[in-house]
């Protein structure tokens, strides 16, 4: 079909986003200009293949039913493979919403995304079918990926499996409360500031952030591309590492995951039956991780977890990040920015060579041109927020916060030198109730909220690239407190060091279960 003409004030307004200062007489000469060259793009249709559908059977796609979901962990239910033998065989994952499933809607957690179907599998997702894997749904999240609680996403809060009155934590929340229900033996999310690790920390179980760039993200919906890694959640270190196997590793169609040949990938899960002995692992505890921001009862089960160790053998000693604490404004910088440029592009992926699932693409943008008020207010202020930046100050504190990146790496390698791994907790505080975060830090008129910078702790490892875990402080998640919610321990590891810092997590695992 033929494109549609633009018009001399469509131009000058164009050239003036732009920085062009355009005439009358310009904008009128490059109007004729842009509508003689845009006519040949109509053969474009007609030249590009047409999508096909993956062939994979995708059995009883539906709404999960009220009974059958008791935390609102999915968005989405169906089942597919499951058939076929291979290191994931027999066992249930769920994936986040924000991962293509070939023939299952993609909301990315936004109500303006409902009807979107893409017609073939993430990368990630077909690994995990040849590998056996029975996929069994389509988790919440907070809309498109912003938010550390659940509380943003267009299909409501996911609560706590831990306590109902409380949240799961964001964005890949429902694939936390998924594995911590026991409705999934794996999960994947995404982690961009602790996106992975915030949940769960909260719901007591193992999330993995891998070094950026070993998981291949092409058929995932980024937030912001250079800080976005895909990771798994899971009960224990043994199957978290088993996903991270199946899932990892390169792709031409993600240019970022030539980082995974790095990496031993595929032997992680293996690896593990070779985790060393506490008392030959050395540790570092970040003084800016624990600082005046972690709780009271957080730091108290911190430091159990520490005393554990110690009492294993393990060395622990203070370090410094002293970059981490202006963190915050790097990684708001560089997500908020990201985030504006790819909604102006209508999500289209400029990152990445292709092939593209055309249909999926074209229907989000179709949903995203119209949406009008559709996003919430955080997913509009974000967005706001990084179009000043780019528009009102030429995007220089993008490129210093990028700059900042790499001090960042630099203080991670250094207080890493000589170490196994750093350690802290995850979280600064236990799973807030629902309804108690304000996601404006800077909003103080209700001083009795919750005001705590949720991600302080994560969100240094996703600006640095290095992997980090989140392992519960104790197996039921509260040692004889009965009542406890569950604390997470973050372990960080050296860039492409993933499968030495997952046995590092698995040899605590052991100090922490008395079987050292």
């Amino acid at each position: 079909m033929p494109l549609s003409s633009v018009s001399a004030e469509w131009v000058a307004e164009a050239g003036d986003a732009m920085g062009f200062d355009l005439s009358t007489a310009d904008a009128e000469r490059f109007a004729r200009g842009v509508n003689d060259e845009i006519g040949g793009y109509a053969a474009l249709d007609e030249l590009a293949p047409a999508d096909a559908a993956e062939s994979i059977a995708v059995r009883d796609v539906r709404a999960p039913e009220e009974d059958e979901d008791p935390h609102n962990a999915y968005i989405t239910a169906f089942v597919a493979g499951g058939d076929d033998d291979g290191p994931l065989s027999g066992v249930d994952v769920a994936v986040k919403d924000n991962i293509a499933v070939a023939g299952v809607p993609m909301t990315c957690g936004s109500r303006v995304f409902e009807g979107v179907v893409p017609r073939r599998n993430a990368s990630i997702v077909d690994r995990l079918l040849s590998a056996g894997a029975r996929l069994v749904g389509k988790t919440n999240m907070d809309e498109l990926a912003y938010g550390p609680t659940s509380e943003t996403s267009g299909f409501g809060p996911v609560t706590n499996p831990a306590d109902d009155a409380r949240v799961a934590g964001g964005s890949s929340s429902g694939s936390a409360a998924a594995v911590a229900e026991g409705s999934a033996d794996l999960a994947l999310g995404s982690d961009t500031g602790g996106s992975v690790r915030i949940p769960a920390s909260f719901c007591g179980v193992v999330g993995f952030k891998p070094s950026w760039g070993a998981v291949p993200r092409d058929g995932f919906v980024d937030l912001a591309y250079t800080l976005d890694h895909v990771g798994p959640l899971a009960p224990d270190v043994e199957t978290a590492a088993l996903g991270f196997d199946v899932i990892g590793g390169y792709d031409a169609r993600d240019p970022s995951s030539a980082a995974a040949t790095e990496i031993p990938i595929g032997d992680c899960a293996a690896g593990l039956d070779d985790a060393p002995e506490v008392s030959d692992l050395s540790f570092g505890v970040p003084e800016e991780l624990l600082s005046s921001h972690v709780s009271d009862e957080v730091r108290e089960r911190f430091e159990s977890a520490i005393a554990t160790l110690e009492s294993a053998g393990a060395t622990v000693e203070s370090v410094r990040l002293p970059t981490v604490e202006d963190a915050v404004y790097v990684w708001n910088a560089i997500t908020n920015v990201e985030f504006a440029a790819a909604l102006r592009r209508n999500g289209l992926p400029i990152e990445r060579p292709g092939p593209f699932d055309t249909s999926r693409y074209d229907a989000a943008s179709a949903r995203q041109s119209a949406a009008g008020v559709g996003f919430g207010d955080v997913v509009r202020e974000r967005a706001l927020v990084g179009a000043a930046l780019l528009d009102r100050y030429d995007g220089r504190h993008y490129t210093r916060a990028r700059n900042v990146c790499a001090t960042l790496k630099a203080e991670f390698e250094d207080a890493l030198d000589g170490r196994d791994a750093l350690v802290c907790p995850t979280m600064p505080v236990v799973a807030p109730e629902v309804g108690a975060w304000q996601p404006h830090s800077y909003d103080a008129d209700d001083q009795d909220a919750l005001n705590v910078p949720l991600a302080y702790n994560t969100r240094p490892m996703d600006l640095a690239g290095v992997p980090a875990v989140t392992v519960p402080d104790e197996s039921d998640a509260g040692g004889d407190d009965a009542d406890a919610l569950p604390v997470g321990v973050q372990f960080v590891g050296g860039m492409h060091e993933d499968a030495h810092l997952l046995r590092v997590a698995r040899a605590f695992e052991r100090a922490r279960d008395g079987d050292e």
